[in-house]
């Protein structure tokens, strides 16, 4: 993303806002917050697709600064089969970040769900590293410059435990050796480039928090090249405790990496209940030292929860703002950064 000043950007979304009509929060917008404070405020689950919808499109430039793509860059997606690479999805994304001065996240390299056929049948490491090498160079390269950042490894834990998932193809094939393979080829593929592990839960699971510590301790230790961690922090009903964002920053920097908030959603039936989480998640987050959020979306138009009813995100299905919207915004507005 080019850097540009408050007072360009101003202009720039002025000049977004005047192209389509769209509600008016009232206030400033999260991206003209995060640009004085020189954050990162972004949305991932961005289908291509919803682009189409003009205030769709206006609205995502308007308020973020950054995107993300929901499921189009999972290796089944972008890459069905041997040597076909579907680009004209990312590409979109990546054309509408360019033309919007936005940052790009690469979401994602590998992660247990989504793997094309002709992956799975290679039961053979060498051939299998052969083949993640392969779809590793082929994606970085092509974005190379374009995309800052990218989640090399998603939800290598079981998804209520603490251990590895044995149940993935790439430990099935490479075992538990697979994610430091995955940030050497990744890093080898685009030296510039940010890497990130992205994993859900740790927020609000203890034992799965210590075991994902446990695992990226050992990567630093030995010389794996990761840059951060990545909490997806999709929260069911109840916050995470006070304190325990802090925690997990500070034992991260210690090791010398950065930690991101990477698709964050609230899923509760209650209003009230969703705004306090996002104020009080975004509060602490800064405070903490993340200057990386991103939200798995932001309009319940496009929303996607595992407790029916629930409305997880900032905006209602019309870009109405929502009361979680003005709450992640005073915590923004409120977040005094220190040099």
């Amino acid at each position: 993303m080019k850097t540009i000043g408050v007072a360009t950007l101003i202009a720039l979304l002025a000049a977004t806002e005047g192209t389509v009509a769209f509600p008016s929060t009232g206030t400033t917008s999260l991206r003209e917050e995060a640009a004085r404070k020189d954050l990162i405020f972004g949305s991932g689950a961005i289908n291509p697709s919803y682009l189409e919808d003009p205030e769709f499109a206006a609205v995502l430039a308007y308020q973020f600064n950054s995107l993300s793509p929901e499921n189009e860059m999972k290796w089944e997606r972008l890459n069905p089969t041997e040597g076909y690479y579907n680009w004209d999805t990312i590409d979109t994304l990546v054309e509408f970040a360019e033309d919007h001065n936005m940052a790009v996240k690469g979401h994602g390299l590998i992660s247990g769900c989504c793997n094309p056929d002709y992956l799975l049948n290679i039961t053979n490491p060498t051939a299998f590293r052969a083949a993640m090498t392969a779809h590793f160079n082929a994606v970085m390269h092509r974005y190379q410059g374009k995309i800052d950042r990218w989640d090399v490894v998603t939800e290598a834990l079981e998804s209520q435990g603490s251990s590895l998932d044995v149940n993935n193809t790439f430990y099935q094939v490479l075992g538990p050796d697979y994610i430091a393979d995955a940030f050497h080829i990744a890093r080898a593929a685009d030296p510039d480039t940010k890497l990130f592990i992205n994993e859900n839960l740790v927020e609000s699971l203890p034992n799965k928090r210590q075991a994902l510590y446990d695992l990226v301790s050992v990567l630093v230790a030995n010389g794996v090249p990761i840059d951060g961690v990545a909490l997806e922090m999709h929260i069911t009903e109840v916050a995470p405790v006070p304190g325990v964002i802090t925690e997990m920053v500070n034992s991260y920097k210690a090791l010398g990496l950065e930690v991101t908030i990477s698709e964050m959603d609230v899923h509760t039936l209650n209003s009230t209940l969703e705004t306090d989480i996002y104020g009080a998640v975004i509060a602490e987050a800064l405070s903490a030292g993340i200057t990386d959020i991103s939200f798995w979306g932001f309009t319940d138009k496009h929303a996607y929860t595992w407790l029916p009813g629930a409305k997880p995100l900032m905006f209602n299905e019309t870009y109405y703002p929502k009361p979680a919207f003005y709450a992640t915004h005073t915590a923004l507005t409120n977040f005094v950064s220190v040099p």
